[in-house]
């Protein structure tokens, strides 16, 4: 968006909600890594998406690990999310001309990813 487009049509989310890679406000959550075996909190507190406000990272790792294509669907529904409820954010802070300090938030926020 900071280079002038505006509108995107990727894959990448729906392939990295299937290969595990999740986006979270405080960056990519790989969800086969063993210390989400027992965590019973949602990918993102803040995300109202239907994942997160039905479902435990613990369950969606399980998912994954089994080759449930739910797994695979539920993760889907949460990066669609995620991204949707990104640029919409996108839009507000270029309409209330502030989208440099968005940027530069939202790069501070996730340049570590959750894993680190």
């Amino acid at each position: 968006v900071r280079r002038g487009i505006d509108m995107f049509d990727c894959v990448i989310p729906t392939r990295h909600a299937r290969t595990g890679f999740l986006y979270t406000n405080q960056g990519i959550l790989k969800i086969r890594n063993s210390r989400y075996q027992d965590d019973t909190r949602p990918l993102d507190a803040h995300c109202q998406c239907y994942t997160c406000q039905n479902y435990s990272r613990s369950y969606l790792r399980h998912l994954d690990k089994c080759g449930e294509i739910l797994g695979s669907r539920l993760n889907t529904i949460h990066n669609l999310y995620y991204y949707q409820q990104l640029m919409r954010d996108i839009r507000n802070a270029i309409d209330e001309d502030r989208f440099d300090q968005f940027s530069d938030d939202y790069y501070r926020a996730t340049a570590n990813g959750i894993e680190a």
